[in-house]
């Protein structure tokens, strides 16, 4: 399993407000939260999120954030999926389907 590096890491209330719109209008995104794992960088804690879902670019969660053009995401590894309700990252693996407490965030 996996899990944030802290229990209070959440996204901060505007990430939430983006990805809850989102799920408004594709009512099968989930969201993969994705932390930054690097002991010597001076963002370790760092959150991203990733939309999964069949109506979005990724259908499954992958272990490690994927690399887009402007940016590498090494650091950034798979730590649990996003409760729209509370915020809460809540443990979980890539390709696990949601908990009965993510689905009903949906």
């Amino acid at each position: 399993m996996s899990r944030p590096i802290l229990d209070t890491d959440r996204p901060d209330p505007e990430a939430l407000a983006k990805m809850r719109a989102l799920t408004a209008e594709k009512p099968t995104t989930r969201w993969a939260a994705y932390q930054n794992v690097d002991l010597g960088h001076p963002e370790l804690g760092h959150l991203q999120f990733l939309a999964i879902g069949p109506d979005v670019t990724f259908h499954a969660a992958p272990r490690r954030m994927p690399d887009t053009p402007t940016t590498i995401n090494w650091r950034y590894w798979f730590c649990g999926w996003v409760n729209l309700t509370t915020g809460a990252i809540n443990e979980g693996l890539p390709d696990a389907e949601p908990g009965p407490t993510e689905e009903a965030a949906l």
